[in-house]
């Protein structure tokens, strides 16, 4: 039978009521508290019974200080001779337990009970919050304004569909704390000043649960998305550098505390070295994790190489929906096939297709195209809009007369199959090059020849690509 545990509790930092009532149902459970830390609170057994606690907050104690400071420890003192004995401390809370069945509080002075919780929570539990919320609004900002520059490039990649969903979650709880907090503090310093009564703590612990579920489902789900690529271990490094560096931090914080370095000196360096790492050592480490992961994880390896001045070239031999040979007929057998993934998230997955001549054979034709699935029909106006300002850059502007203007011109789709059509028209020229608009995805093909294409050819390309 274990004879000790430790749990990571998620309570608001002001939340006296819950953190009493959770460590008391902890002691009937045959629980006491001995330690808490940033790598969670740590209990070891106990005859269960019934167990009274009080959260008491000291504003002027530091999570650098190396001891409790003489008026703390007078204060524990204080507490101890009134039969409360201290379980465990962290930083500005105090947390004390008795045994005895009706014990007189610590606290009988609502209002300097509220304004000792008040200056320990800006201490450290808002102005943490504070700094949550502004850089969650920033990251908000960062990611709508990508979402509306190219939301395709947003809407097909899971990491940016993760990483945003994260940050806006991370701005709702920073909001919710910050909110809670300053409605509860302004209700109990009334009550306080009106009739001398302490208004119970009511933090947000469910919805903190919530909050990291969403985010552990939503890296799972990043997990699956990238099945047994390099991204998913790369994905798992970057936590573990993350980890890492979070507990070397904590640690040595720990160990300043231990040698009995003075709460300055081991804030100054924890922030100097907090900076040092961040920027400096986790990017060594990434670079270097994900350059090792590489060589674990090859890319596509080419069914042929060739030399051609000095240089050698690789030759792929991807099935490919559309090829030249499904439009015209060539006797040349050296082309190089590929396709790729460019992106893929359930919203929209985006291929794209080359088949290419050697370099030593640039007469013959080549063939380019993308593929654009749209899987949530919803997004399917918005994804269009995007790639038809990608497709030619006039934005609506007035025409000028040079020849790298590019210009997208609606055509008769009957030929291709498709719900609408769209040549390039560049310089004033009409290009091979279109965009075609189907059901589910939008197609974005480019003919490297010179003559029209055949309705039978376009008939070829509906049948191939817009299925």
């Amino acid at each position: 039978m274990k004879n000790t545990k430790r749990c990571f509790v998620l309570f608001s930092f002001y939340d006296r009521t819950g953190i009493e009532a959770y460590l008391e149902k902890q002691a009937e459970n045959g629980w006491m508290l001995d330690k808490t830390s940033a790598f969670g609170w740590h209990f070891h057994r106990i005859e269960p019974r019934k167990i009274h606690f009080s959260v008491v907050y000291f504003a002027k104690a530091s999570v650098f200080d190396p001891e409790p400071s003489e008026a703390q420890l007078a204060f524990h003192d204080f507490c101890e001779h009134t039969g409360w004995k201290l379980a465990a401390s962290n930083a500005q809370m105090q947390i004390f337990y008795n045994e005895a069945p009706n014990p007189t509080p610590i606290e009988t002075d609502a209002t300097l009970e509220v304004s000792a919780i008040h200056a320990s929570a800006k201490k450290s539990h808002l102005s943490s919050y504070y700094l949550l919320a502004v850089v969650g609004v920033l990251q908000a900002a960062l990611f709508f304004w990508r979402f509306f520059s190219d939301p395709i490039g947003v809407l097909a990649s899971n990491a940016n569909l993760f990483s945003g969903m994260c940050w806006m979650l991370m701005l709702a709880l920073s909001v919710v704390e910050i909110v809670g907090y300053h409605t509860w503090h302004k209700r109990a310093k009334s009550a306080a000043e009106l009739d001398g009564s302490f208004v119970e703590t009511k933090g947000h612990r469910n919805f903190q649960i919530v909050i990291l579920c969403m985010m552990l489902l939503a890296f799972a789900f990043l997990l699956i998305s990238y099945g047994g690529s390099k991204m998913t271990l790369i994905a798992f490094a970057s936590i573990a550098v993350v980890l890492g560096v979070t507990a070397i931090i904590v640690c040595t914080s720990e160990l300043m505390k231990k040698m009995k370095l003075s709460a300055k000196l081991n804030r100054n360096i924890t922030i100097v070295l907090t900076l040092v790492i961040s920027f400096g050592f986790t990017g060594i480490l990434l670079i270097s994790v994900i350059s090792r992961l590489t060589s674990f994880l090859p890319e596509k390896v080419p069914a042929d190489t060739y030399e051609y001045n000095g240089r050698t070239y690789e030759v792929f031999r991807d099935e490919l929906p559309l090829t030249i040979e499904d439009l015209i007929e060539t006797d040349y057998d050296s082309y190089s096939y590929e396709i790729r993934t460019l992106d893929k998230s359930v919203f929209i997955e985006q291929e794209e297709a080359t088949q290419r001549p050697r370099w030593d054979a640039l007469t013959q034709p080549e063939l380019d195209y993308s593929i654009t699935t749209i899987k949530a029909p919803f997004m399917y106006e918005l994804c269009k809009r995007a790639l038809l300002d990608s497709f030619a850059h006039n934005y609506g502007r007035p025409e000028p007369e040079n020849d790298m203007w590019e210009e997208h011109i609606e055509i008769d789709a009957t030929p291709w199959g498709a719900n609408e059509a769209y040549q390039l028209k560049l310089g004033g020229k009409m290009q091979q090059r279109f965009l075609l608009c189907y059901d589910n995805c939008i197609i974005e093909i480019e003919f490297d020849w010179d003559w029209q294409l055949t309705s039978e050819q376009m008939k070829i390309v509906a049948e191939k690509l817009g299925k």
